[in-house]
């Protein structure tokens, strides 16, 4: 006869713990539904009061591609959903669930300074909204972020696969090896600048791609389903050595299935024609998430890393085209223009819609080459990035989408007859 005890007593597996997909989103999966069901729900409800308090996105004949005033605050949805997402790992018992209880015990691990750093960035983007600041400032606040993360020890470790396997090879090219404390500090120092890096990029990355109705959430959706599938395969054949350990497997599919969630419940909403628009809390904020999942899937081996960037291509390619375009024009980096790549799109003829649906296709192909890079060896990865990335700019750079034109604009809307030619950076060319 069984007791009590018994009976209560989730049966474990003896031995070795071996998970498999079901294993490792099955108790997870609520993660996603929380996300997705308070971002959904939550977003009519931020458009009225947006619409009550007048925070809207009035259009200006510039580079704004609305006609009629749209409410901001989707992004506070957006983050809200994230947010409840992860929380719900810290209030259901997860030692239910035979495959993750010996590893974790009764719940995920959340570090408390990840919600923080969110929630920095979040503020920030609404102070944006409401106010406006000076770019400056944003990106104190972004490093700010990162420096909550890297007080938490994420992101402390990101050069350190690169590193240690150069220190292997350093007896057979010099005849020495660096001592354990200056490779242990050397690690720390450049991880450290390089987390702030991403940090800061994938924000403003995020937040320049956010031009068009449902082009920033939808391509972060896409993203996110790749993050999922490289945390997923990480989880199922976790890496040795790697700083966390199984908590931050768990920790890559929670956050991956947070930000998948809050984004779709997002996107109908947002979707062209859009009624609410998520505005620099959420740009931001989407930016900083998947700046979050690729730095903790880069402690684990540097071709995670290219991966992870190489799924995240989109708004560095927009940004990097960007910043060169306003270099060679001799114009503040962080400019306004109307050259982005979904304006190039709209100029040459595609519907609002159409250039939408374009950027999704060109995020599902960096995703799927992103997962492809994981089952290579990394030199392979490292050159099939460059040739991926290389060509692309160079056919950019072919397409024109590296200098600045001249837009054509009738003066009748500048107050005038005729037509004139005005600076990229001062369009007033109206695009619906």
């Amino acid at each position: 006869m069984q007791t009590a005890n018994a009976i209560t007593t989730p049966l474990l597996p003896q031995g070795p713990v071996t998970l498999t997909v079901d294993g490792v989103l099955g108790p997870l999966i609520w993660v996603f539904f929380a996300a997705y069901l308070v971002s959904f729900l939550l977003t009519p409800v931020m458009r009225r009061v947006a619409v009550h308090f007048g925070v809207v996105d009035r259009p200006d004949g510039l580079r704004k591609m609305h006609r009629e005033p749209v409410a901001y605050l989707g992004g506070v949805a957006v983050f809200c959903g994230w947010f409840v997402g992860i929380t719900v790992t810290q209030l259901i018992g997860w030692h239910l669930w035979p495959y993750w209880s010996p590893l974790f015990g009764p719940h995920i691990p959340i570090p408390l300074n990840l919600a923080i750093a969110a929630i920095l960035v979040v503020g920030l983007g609404l102070m944006d909204d409401l106010y406006g600041i000076a770019p400056r400032w944003k990106i104190a606040g972004q490093v700010l972020a990162a420096v909550t993360l890297l007080s938490a020890g994420i992101g402390t470790g990101l050069t350190g696969p690169f590193l240690n396997n150069i220190d292997e090879r350093l007896p057979r090219l010099i005849g020495t090896q660096l001592p354990t404390e200056a490779l242990a500090w050397l690690i720390y120092a450049t991880s450290c600048v390089l987390t702030t890096a991403i940090i800061v990029f994938c924000c403003n990355a995020s937040n320049l791609m956010d031009g068009l109705d449902g082009l920033c959430g939808g391509v972060t959706a896409i993203i996110a389903i790749g993050m999922v599938a490289l945390a997923v395969n990480l989880a199922i054949h976790p890496a040795l050595g790697v700083p966390g350990g199984p908590a931050r497997d768990g920790l890559r599919v929670v956050v991956a299935l947070a930000l998948l969630g809050a984004t779709l419940g997002f996107l109908p909403y947002n979707f062209n024609p859009a009624s609410i628009f998520m505005g620099d809390s959420g740009s931001l904020f989407l930016g900083f998430t998947c700046a979050l999942m690729i730095i903790l899937l880069g402690e684990v081996e540097a071709r995670w890393l290219l991966a992870a960037l190489v799924m995240f291509s989109l708004p560095v390619l927009d940004t990097a085209l960007a910043f060169a375009r306003r270099k060679l024009a001799g114009r503040p980096l962080f400019s306004a223009d109307k050259q982005h790549l979904h304006h190039q799109l709209i100029a040459r003829g595609l519907s609002v819609k159409q250039a939408v649906l374009v950027a999704y296709g060109l995020a599902v192909f960096f995703v799927l080459c992103g997962i492809a890079m994981v089952y290579i060896r990394t030199r392979f990865a490292v050159a099939f990035y460059l040739v991926l990335f290389g060509s692309i700019v160079v056919a950019a750079y072919k397409m024109g989408m590296v200098h600045e034109r001249l837009v054509k604009a009738p003066r009748a809307e500048m107050g005038g007859t005729g037509i004139t030619e005005v600076p990229p950076g001062e369009d007033n060319t109206p695009i619906g």
